[in-house]
């Protein structure tokens, strides 16, 4: 699905990688790495679903799979890598540190014709990149990259839930014990629940007289369920945001 967007560049190609130009509410223009927080979406020139047409607009794939231009600038790409604006206009590259993406590769960049371009890295010097066409499933979001061994370990939905509720990239320790304090609430309201139900199917069956009774305790210890889970939550957000 692509939304039409204004622009100024006569040169937004399709498969181009394009964020919201500054100070604008709807045009866009080639990303790079420095605006990568603004990055919006690759451009098509027949997509399935167009919202909006006219002069001077581009169509910019904001869901679904589509080509997108990339370079091996920060390694070759394979399926499953996340992509990210690059220092060279318009071009994704694989993300290799904690950023916004455009979305994941559904393809290798070493099975897909490439030419070279000549860039100039940060200490100056020039270097050769193969810039090529790949498929990309496109979904702009945060991605938390793994940094350490308990990436390993925690699941990468986890992280990025993590890192969505705080609002920026939290550490996976941090995403650790907030989702384990979740659980251990959960667990023991769950088995307060269970015991207070269980308790009173007994306490109905010796004595069925006392159902007014066994229902306010059913309340009360519903009640204390639903407080500690309500202190769980906020215990959770503290912990991610704090």
């Amino acid at each position: 699905m692509s939304q039409a967007f204004a622009t100024t560049d006569s040169s937004l190609a399709s498969g181009t990688l394009v964020d919201l130009k500054s100070g604008t509410a709807n045009a866009v223009e080639k990303a790079t790495s420095n605006h990568a927080p603004q990055l919006l979406g690759v451009t098509a020139s027949k997509p399935l679903i167009a919202l909006g047409s006219g002069n001077r607009q581009a169509q910019v794939v904001v869901s679904g799979l589509t080509s997108a231009l990339v370079s091996n600038l920060n390694g070759n790409i394979k399926v499953g890598d996340k992509i990210t604006a690059s220092p060279i206009e318009g071009v994704g590259m694989k993300a290799g540190t904690s950023t916004e993406i455009v979305g994941t590769a559904e393809s290798n960049l070493a099975q897909s014709s490439t030419t070279t371009r000549e860039v100039k890295d940060k200490s100056g010097k020039t270097v050769a990149v193969k810039v090529g066409l790949i498929d990309v499933q496109v979904d702009v979001s945060y991605y938390a990259a793994p940094q350490n061994r308990l990436d390993s370990i925690i699941p990468v939905f986890l992280l990025n839930l993590g890192s969505a509720i705080a609002g920026r990239s939290v550490s996976p320790m941090r995403i650790l014990i907030g989702f384990c304090s979740l659980l251990v609430g959960f667990a023991i309201a769950g088995i307060m629940l269970q015991a207070g139900v269980r308790s009173g199917i007994i306490s109905l069956g010796r004595n069925p007289l006392a159902s007014g009774i066994l229902r306010r305790s059913l309340i009360d210890v519903l009640a204390t369920a639903l407080g500690l889970l309500a202190i769980t939550v906020l215990v959770f957000y503290l912990i991610l945001t704090s």
